[in-house]
C-alpha cells in the first residue's frame, strides 16, 4: 500500500527547465562532460560554426587565439556574419540572440544556407554561451560592427551597433563557467593538433592559432589537403612505405563528395582515420566498413584477372589490408551520426 508521500504526485512535481536553464544543470549531456575534454569541446563547437562558413563557400580564414590567461578564447572567421535583423518569429530578438540563447536554433537545418556542414544538432553556439561564464559576440555585415554581450547563457546588453565597418565575419569570445567546469586551463598542444588535423581535411582553408601565454603563432594552410595528412602520419607513426605513389581516389556529383587515400606501409596493423563533414568519426562508420570491404573486392578482384594464385596459400581480408595506412573523408548534406560525434 502507498504511502502518503509516495501518491501525493501531481502536476504540480513537474518541473520544466526553460531556456538554456537544462545545459547548465546536465551539462554532460551536451559536451560529454565536464572535463577536460567537455572544455575543449566548448572551442570545437564554435570553431565547427566557423568551418561550416568555409563549406558553405562563404570564408577562408579562421583565427583562434588563446589569451594570457590560458582560459579565455576569441575565435573569428572572415564568412558572412551571423544575421542580426530581428528573427521573423521572435520579433523582439535578433537572429543573433536567438541563435546564443535558444537550443536547435541554427541556419543548418535548411539547405538554403549551408548544403553542407558539421554541425546539424543545432546546439553548438546556446551550449558554449550556456556554459560561458562571460560571452561576446562581435559581428560584422551590413557595412557596420554589431556587438551584445551574456554571461552564463542570458543577455547582459542588447545588440548594438558599434561603429560603421567594412569586413564582414563573427567574432566569438568566451570564457568557459568555473560553476561548471573543475578546470579552465585549456591545453596548448590539443588546440594545435586539432586545428592542424581541421586544416588537412579542409583544403584551401587557412587556420591561425595565437597562443599567447607562449608567445607563439602558428599557421596551418594544407592545399594538398588530405594527401599531405597521409604523408604526415606516415612520418609522425614512423611507418616505412612499401610504395611510394599514394592510392587516391574522389569524386563529388553535388550532392556527396568522396575523398580517400591510402598506402600500404611495412607495419603489421590496419589503421584508418575516417570523417564526415569534417568531423572525426573515431569508431569509423558505414562510409569505412564500405572502404574497407572495396579494398579487399578490389585486389581479389585484380588477382583473379591477373591469375596471381600463391601455391598453398589462403588469403583472407585482414591479409590483403595488414599494414594499410589510409583516410577516408566525407562531405554530405543529411549526414547521421550515431550518438554525438567526438570532437577530439
Amino acid at each position: 500500500m502507498a504511502t502518503a508521500t509516495q501518491s501525493e504526485y501531481n502536476a504540480s512535481d513537474i518541473e520544466v527547465l526553460e531556456g538554456l536553464e537544462a545545459v547548465r544543470r546536465r551539462p554532460s549531456m551536451y559536451i560529454g562532460g565536464v572535463d577536460n575534454r567537455g572544455l575543449h569541446h566548448l572551442l570545437w563547437e564554435v570553431v565547427d560554426n566557423c568551418v561550416d562558413e568555409f563549406l558553405a563557400g562563404h570564408a577562408d580564414t579562421i583565427k583562434v587565439v588563446l589569451h594570457k590567461d590560458g582560459t579565455s578564447l576569441t575565435i573569428s572567421d572572415n564568412g558572412r556574419g551571423i544575421p542580426v535583423d530581428k528573427h521573423p518569429k521572435f520579433k523582439k530578438k535578433s537572429a543573433l540572440e536567438v541563435i546564443l540563447t535558444t537550443l536547435h536554433a541554427g541556419g543548418k537545418f535548411s539547405d538554403k544556407s549551408y548544403a553542407r556542414s558539421g554541425g546539424l544538432h543545432g546546439v553548438g553556439s546556446s551550449v558554449v554561451n550556456a556554459l560561458s561564464e562571460e560571452l561576446v559576440a562581435t559581428i560584422h555585415r551590413d557595412g557596420f560592427e554589431w556587438i551584445q554581450r551574456y554571461k552564463r547563457g542570458r543577455p547582459t546588453t542588447q545588440l548594438k551597433k558599434v561603429k560603421p565597418f567594412k569586413g564582414h565575419g563573427t567574432v566569438i569570445f568566451f570564457r568557459p563557467d568555473t560553476e561548471i567546469f573543475r578546470r579552465t586551463s585549456y591545453s596548448h598542444d590539443t588546440i594545435r593538433q586539432h586545428l592542424e588535423d581541421i586544416s588537412f581535411i579542409h583544403a584551401g582553408l587557412s587556420i591561425r592559432f595565437v597562443d599567447e601565454p607562449r608567445g607563439e603563432t602558428h599557421e596551418f594552410h594544407q592545399p594538398e589537403g588530405i594527401k599531405a595528412y597521409l604523408n604526415k602520419l606516415t612520418e609522425d607513426e614512423k611507418k616505412k612505405p612499401v610504395h611510394e605513389s599514394i592510392f587516391t581516389a574522389e569524386k563529388d556529383d553535388g550532392k556527396l563528395k568522396t575523398e580517400i587515400v591510402l598506402r600500404w606501409t611495412e607495419s603489421t596493423d590496419e589503421q584508418f582515420r575516417s570523417y564526415v563533414n569534417g568531423i572525426r568519426t573515431h569508431t569509423g562508420g558505414t562510409h569505412l566498413n564500405g572502404v574497407r570491404s572495396a579494398i579487399v573486392k578490389a585486389i581479389k578482384n585484380y588477382m583473379e584477372v591477373h591469375s596471381i594464385k600463391p601455391k598453398g596459400v589462403s588469403i583472407s581480408a585482414e591479409d590483403i589490408r595488414e599494414g594499410i595506412l589510409g583516410i577516408v573523408s566525407l562531405f554530405l548534406s543529411d549526414q547521421c551520426f550515431r550518438g554525438r560525434p567526438r570532437k577530439n
